[in-house]
């Protein structure tokens, strides 16, 4: 049997019956199933928390309760089961803008397993630079992921890696899908797959997640971008987006850039 590291995935929609993700405790476990084959150890469940379009407290409240109450269920199933990940909750928060950020920064029950880290989506269709969600988030004492910024589609005249460069700058993490890197993408979102190739180059893949939406959406791998990084001479890269760096997110440890010259030998092979 092929020995694998133990990934760690948190961004996925497996959650039933609550987002666009599963729709039914059986289609989730069917998803832990092949992840966990695929090397998947621990993963954090992450069902979509549509800040702009819960007005209130109350409406927040609701939806965070119908997820947990979800979650439960799947963790009871799982429970019955060997051979599965460790399960955990959290949300992919979509929050355009700081006015949002701040209605759930502040809250206990929303952030990565109970870590401080929040996975965020600015929208695919961005409207200016977002850094004020960024540093709203970070004068909150919370940590951001910011989700598949690869997919985006950015201001006319944008540089997307040097507004990529700046969101790191400010404190962000970059948290590029798994399927990014073998074009799952490209039929919508071309400019994906080489966006994420250079991520990599530049050193800004700081998580990789699979996005995984059950069989909503098929053909998702952690396991095959991992092999195709490996081919391109990134393993140490990605067994830092997969394995390490995310463990120290839900651990809230502090992450250090790797050093230059050890990358470029792993890149090297």
């Amino acid at each position: 049997m092929r020995h694998l590291p133990p990934f760690i995935d948190f961004h996925n929609h497996i959650v039933p019956g609550v987002d666009d993700g599963c729709a039914t405790v059986a289609e989730s476990l069917d998803a832990l199933r092949s992840l966990y084959a695929e090397g998947v150890r621990t993963l954090v469940a992450t069902p979509h928390l549509l800040v702009p379009r819960l007005g209130t407290e109350a409406a927040l409240d609701r939806e965070l309760e119908m997820q947990r109450r979800a979650f439960d269920r799947l963790a009871d199933a799982v429970a019955r089961e060997s051979d599965l990940p460790v399960l955990g909750l959290g949300q992919e928060i979509w929050a355009p803008d700081a006015e949002s950020v701040r209605r759930i920064a502040g809250r206990t029950d929303v952030g990565l397993d109970g870590s401080r880290a929040l996975l965020i989506e600015f929208g695919f269709d961005l409207r200016g630079t977002h850094e004020d969600v960024i540093e709203a988030v970070v004068a909150a004492g919370r940590r951001i992921v910011v989700a598949h910024p690869e997919r985006y589609r950015y201001p006319s005249g944008a540089n997307a890696l040097a507004v990529m460069r700046r969101w790191r700058e400010l404190g962000a993490l970059l948290q590029v899908n798994a399927g990014s890197f073998t074009g799952h993408y490209r039929d919508h979102r071309p400019e994906s797959e080489a966006r994420a190739w250079a991520m990599v180059a530049e050193g800004m893949v700081d998580i990789i997640g699979t996005d995984h939406h059950g069989p909503r959406r098929v053909g998702v791998s952690p396991l095959e971008a991992y092999d195709a990084l490996c081919a391109r001479g990134e393993q140490a890269a990605a067994e830092r987006a997969m394995v390490e760096r995310p463990g120290q997110v839900l651990r809230d440890e502090p992450i250090e850039e790797p050093d230059p010259a050890v990358r470029s030998r792993s890149a090297d092979g």
